[in-house]
């Protein structure tokens, strides 16, 4: 296996460099992404090819011998400097950047930039090329597991990998570290983590101290997470070798930025900089040099206004490689115990409640005159539940409520934990084991009936995200039979899932039926959290099909919901749907806030359900302001959450905003590949072009540019197909029309198809395809008043990088180049060198491509500019750079 597996990209960009001495390449990354590994293997392939190499370590770069050799040698040995950790002395790597320009010298270095400034990653990206470290890709991550265990990863081993954030070293002593210390099985090929097994009539003072039940031991009272390592579940440990990796990253920081990060995991994986000055009792002004250090050493970045750890795994590290004596250590030494310090007096009152309980639970002993009654008890326990979780303690909560019903609390109390703890596991993202909750209040005999009627909905919900469309025959069974009510919670639900159902099988009539009649039923009580789905979910169908004011309508109050189990679950359900509606009613900003809103309380609450969905708001809303890098950043963190997490809400919306960053990304070539994976599922597709209405149109020009008519005519294909099936759907057969006229260059089609478009986005879209055509048959007056129309469309929507975009390229009447937009961004840049004198091979090393895709894109822009020479391309490139000065 290759020292940095998983890097075949960066590794092939490298030897590339390689390939022809000269030149400067900086491997740029975070800690732990596998910069030094590559450099090694760099090193390697460099002297097999003849080089004569200088390895420097970066603290030495100053006093270096070796490296003042290797500027004074000659083209002829083909001397190579490589540094590694070059960021160590920023002034020592400043100082040697011109003294390697005009030496026949190599130079290779791997480096942090974050820790290095930004007067370095200014400065060696003007004299060289920076190869950037990301995070690897799920699949890559499998390919790593697999090649260490010899064994494919099982579900649960997939997402305790995925919250490594792609982190290939991390990942590597993860797995490692599991194997080491006995933490995982493997069965038939298929490794997976050991679980605790129950010890039969061992005992309990010869059980392993980790597979001790919570409430039988010393460690009762405290949160898992404070448990001494030795004393966890497994499932809750981690192993030696990522805590001592990750325990060492922080112990290098200066003691302020250590115990920032210390403290930060306390409150949790996402967190403001004023609720960890508050843990640590500082002024939060005083905490930003701390901070700034903690997101140089990558194990904190910044989101938005919030910061957050680099991966889920990080954050548990942190907390598992800190002393418990450091952990609660007095002000300045390191973080308080683990809660926000403003609920410092509530918890200090807790704590004497149940000081009081535990008395008054031995004196019951005791005193069998005085019993507590099961039910008195079991209400306790509920109200404790329901406020740990309400507080985003979602672990502690399930842990009390599993303990609580142990004790065998009387059936209705006992009835009540088991809703409340579905409700929980539902909004962490394990419907199969809310489904299992809820069958018991479902079958107990002495269960209060409206219990057991939230118990059956949320048991067809929990199978509907479990299983998908398996549950349809349980809520079909629901609505058919003849002895129940409409306001039956059962009933609601069954109605929602129906629709979901039938919404995703491309019956469009069918589902908005149920669906609206799922909204207008009132709920008996009591009611929960998740029921807030039957209107979620309508909502988002009606926003599909251009009803933005009554789907907002629907996601914009409270909700029948009264459950306080997961209190915010509803209302940060709710801000992530009008966030997606108001995001395709073309109301960017405002969807942007919303969807900020809704994924800050779901992280913070621990609602991992509801969080992909709105990482998708926000990729979306970025790429239409032209924000590629932050985009690709959410579609990443949303990846890895549907990794790690059991249930997601449906949607076709991952699909398309994939294919949009991998044309903002590549362009034409590899968003046809991935148009090509997703048009042949033809599920998939249905659920795209249902939810977007501008994506049938998008694939067509996409295919066109790429000359894949195959493509164009499978996706108009596709288009007319949902249309067929959905004649009194609007929407659909409008956003047929436009994929077919687009196809056949039909302008009077695309005229109608204007006017008739409710999605401002795809409306946009429509007239710039019409003045494509007008401009192609010469009507150029024609053609710049429908540029206009949809530059104004893009600028109502707050879509600045749509608009930029159609700016650039729309023609004199705007005052960009008459073809050049058609270009998409690596084309330009391709059309910018070659424009400059450039070979396609010079171009391909300068963009880290073969010369082979170069050619291809090459052919692609003369086609697109009108042009047959480098002549002609190099006097219009000229001319853009001109008109942007």
């Amino acid at each position: 296996m290759s020292k940095s597996y998983g890097r075949d990209r960066e590794r092939t960009s490298v030897l590339r460099f390689l390939s022809e001495p000269g030149g400067l390449l900086a491997i740029d990354g975070p800690p732990c992404a596998g910069k030094t590994l590559l450099l090694e293997e760099a090193v390697e392939a460099a002297r097999d090819l003849g080089y004569a190499v200088a390895l420097v370590p970066g603290e030495r770069l100053a006093t270096s011998a070796d490296l003042c050799r290797a500027l004074e040698q000659d083209a002829a040995t083909r001397p190579l400097i490589a540094v590694d950790h070059a960021h160590r002395d920023p002034a020592a790597l400043l100082a040697l950047l011109p003294r390697l320009r005009g030496r026949p010298v190599t130079a290779l270095l791997a480096l942090t930039g974050a820790v290095a400034g930004p007067e370095v990653r200014c400065a060696l990206a003007e004299r060289g090329d920076v190869l950037t470290l990301g995070p690897v890709d799920d699949a890559v991550a499998e390919r790593l597991v697999r090649a260490l265990l010899g064994a494919a990863p099982d579900p649960a081993l997939t997402a305790l990998v995925a919250t490594a954030g792609g982190n290939p070293r991390l990942i590597a002593d993860l797995v490692l570290g599991l194997r080491e210390e006995d933490l995982l099985e493997v069965r038939a090929g298929v490794a997976g983590l050991c679980e605790d097994r129950p010890r039969g009539d061992w005992p309990r003072e010869n059980w392993p101290r980790g597979d001790w039940p919570r409430g039988d031991w010393p460690h009762e009272d405290q949160p898992r997470e404070d448990w001494p390592r030795e004393d966890r579940p497994r499932e809750d440990r981690l192993p030696r070798r990522v805590l001592d990796l990750v325990g060492g990253r922080v112990e290098a920081l200066p003691p302020g930025a250590a115990r920032l990060v210390r403290a930060a995991a306390v409150v949790g994986r996402s967190f403001l900089l004023r609720e960890v000055a508050a843990v640590v009792e500082e002024d939060t002004a005083a905490l930003l040099p701390a901070a700034d250090r903690a997101v140089s050493s990558g194990l904190v970045v910044c989101a938005d206004e919030r910061w957050e750890f680099d991966s889920d795994l990080v954050r548990r590290a942190v907390l598992g490689s800190t002393p418990a004596p450091v952990l609660h250590a007095p002000r300045h030494a390191t973080p308080v115990p683990r809660a926000d310090l403003n609920d410092r007096a509530d918890r200090d009152d807790h704590a004497d409640r149940d000081d009081h309980a535990d008395r008054d639970d031995h004196a019951d002993r005791d005193d069998r005159s005085t019993p507590v009654a099961d039910e008195d008890r079991g209400a306790d326990a509920v109200h404790g539940v329901r406020a740990l979780a309400a507080g985003g303690r979602l672990g502690a909560a399930i842990a009390l409520a599993r303990d609580s019903l142990g004790r065998r609390p009387g059936p209705a109390a006992a009835a009540e934990l088991h809703v409340v703890l579905a409700g929980i596991l539902l909004a962490d993202g394990r419907p199969s084991d809310a489904a299992a909750e809820l069958e018991h209040v479902v079958v107990m005999p002495d269960a209060p009936e409206p219990l057991r009627r939230l118990a059956s909905a949320g048991r067809l919900l929990a199978l509907y995200f479990s299983t998908g469309s398996r549950a349809g025959a349980h809520a079909l069974s629901v609505l058919t039979a003849r002895d129940r009510e409409a306001s039956d919670a059962d009933v609601v639900m069954a109605a929602t899932v129906h629709s979901c159902l039938e919404w995703r099988a491309g019956n469009l009539a069918e589902s908005l039926y149920w669906g609206r009649q799922s909204t207008r039923w009132e709920l008996d009580r009591p009611t929960a959290w998740w029921q807030s789905q039957s209107a979620v979910s309508f909502a988002l169908k009606l926003s599909a099909l251009g009803e933005f004011a009554d789907a907002e309508r629907l996601v914009r109050g409270d909700g029948p919901d009264e459950d306080d189990a997961v209190t915010s679950g509803a209302p940060a359900a709710r801000a992530i749907a009008r966030a997606r509606v108001l995001t395709q009613a073309g109301r960017l900003d405002q969807a942007r806030a919303a969807a900020r809103k809704g994924l800050l309380t779901a992280r913070d609450r621990g609602l991992r359900l509801l969080v992909p969905l709105a990482s998708t708001v926000l990729a979306t809303v970025a790429l239409h302001r032209g924000e590629v890098v932050a985009a690709a950043e959410h579609v990443r963190r949303y990846r890895a959450d549907l990794v790690a997490g059991e249930a997601v809400l449906h949607s076709g919306q991952y699909d398309w905003v994939e294919l949009l960053l991998t044309h903002a990304q590549g362009g034409p070539g590899p968003a046809v590949e991935r148009a090509r994976e997703r048009v042949a599922d033809p599920d998939a597709t249905r659920r795209m072009l249902v939810e977007e209405p501008g994506a049938a149109a998008w694939l067509v020009r996409l295919a066109l540019a790429a000359d894949d008519v195959e493509l164009a005519r499978a996706a108009v294909a596709a288009a007319r197909e949902l249309a067929a099936a959905n004649p009194g759907i609007a929407t659909v057969s409008v956003a047929a029309a436009h994929a077919r006229a687009v196809l056949d260059h039909d302008v009077e089609e695309l005229l109608v198809v204007a006017g008739r478009h409710h999605h401002p986005w795809a409306k946009a879209n429509a007239n710039e395809d019409l003045a494509v055509l007008l401009a192609e048959a010469g009507h150029e007056g024609r053609a710049a008043a429908h540029t206009a129309l949809a530059l104004r469309i893009f600028e109502r929507m707050g879509a600045e990088g749509e608009a930029a975009r159609l700016r650039r390229g729309a023609g004199p009447a705007l005052g960009g180049g008459a073809d050049w937009q058609r270009l998409s961004e690596p084309e330009r840049d391709i059309a910018r060198l070659v424009g400059a004198g450039l070979t396609n091979r010079q171009v391909a090393k300068q963009l880290y491509l073969s010369p082979h895709t170069v050619n291809y894109h090459l052919r692609g822009i003369f086609r697109k500019l009108g042009i047959s020479s480098r002549v002609e391309l190099a006097r219009l490139a000229h001319e853009q750079e001109t008109s942007k000065a």
